[in-house]
């Protein structure tokens, strides 16, 4: 009965540089081809622990934010490769170079190279080698792809927030002005409909009252919209019938009014604009 085999455990590691420059080196046990440091975890050693001496053995580089890349398997590569390791079993990492000005390659590696994934792809390069560069690039493509989308969704998020807190601030006074407006209407009338009647100090005492209620207005964004020989306007203006005139067709569209560009003869009630919203629309008869 043939002894058992099983396949063994490697470790790989995909080093990159502060320039996102990834170290691949020539290995004469990998036919020459590019390919990254690595090999066997001893008995009893954490893999951690092997990623790291791995790397100082044959490279003299110390290394940091080592990370979990996936794994590999390779078959029958005692025909190609080394004859006493048919079956590997390659545990992938990426790590960053602490630094790079004292690097010394072991009897592993015969020359070694910092080039862009991208780049590399264009090499020579062992045949695990590439399969892990092109899937790292793919993840990475993906990742920049769904940080992009993200940073896209929380950028409109913010502009939307900002534009609804300005509409709101923008607008906030919008009820209170909504029931002062027809007080100060009130006002208004009952100042002009005496104006000429009544010359008493304390009725111009009232008029330098409507004047400070009409520039409060203005300064809180209230506009009277202009009526008198305008044209009608469907957005700010709301067409009624004046019974001292023959009466209209109660079948006629207010739309039918704009498109003969009527024109408005008498203001039954004024309208007004809260930053340029219509808040209270002109009453207006038109011919």
């Amino acid at each position: 009965m043939s002894e058992k085999k099983y396949p063994r455990v490697v470790v790989g590691v995909f080093i990159f540089n502060d320039k996102d420059e990834l170290f691949l080196m020539k290995a004469p046990c990998w036919e020459n081809k590019y390919t990254v440091p690595g090999g066997k975890i001893e008995y009893g050693e954490k893999i951690k622990d092997a990623v790291e001496r791995e790397i100082r053995e044959e490279t003299n580089m110390k290394i940091e934010n080592i990370e979990f890349m996936g794994v590999s398997e390779g078959l029958k590569l005692g025909e190609k490769y080394k004859k006493d390791q048919k079956h590997l079993i390659f545990l992938n990492y990426k790590a960053r170079a602490r630094k790079t000005d004292k690097i010394k390659l072991s009897d592993e590696g015969v020359k070694y190279r910092w080039l862009k994934p991208e780049e590399w792809l264009q090499k020579d390069l062992g045949e695990f080698t590439r399969e892990i560069i092109e899937k790292y690039l793919l993840d990475n493509e993906s990742f920049e792809h769904r940080y992009k989308r993200a940073l896209a969704d929380y950028q409109n998020l913010v502009k939307r927030s900002t534009e609804e807190r300005m509409e709101f601030i923008k607008y906030s006074n919008e009820q209170i002005l909504l029931e002062i407006l027809p007080v100060y209407e009130n006002l208004k009338i009952s100042v002009e409909h005496n104006n000429n009647n009544i010359t008493d100090p304390w009725f111009e005492g009232v008029k330098y009252v409507l004047k400070q209620f009409k520039d409060i207005l203005e300064k809180e964004g209230v506009e009277e919209i202009k009526t008198m020989g305008e044209k009608f306007d469907i957005h700010t203006m709301e067409a009624v019938e004046d019974n001292n005139r023959k009466e209209e067709n109660h079948d006629k569209k207010i739309e039918e009014k704009e498109e003969k560009k009527e024109v408005v003869i008498k203001e039954v009630k004024p309208g007004y604009k809260l930053r340029g919203k219509v808040i209270i629309p002109a009453r207006v008869v038109v011919g």
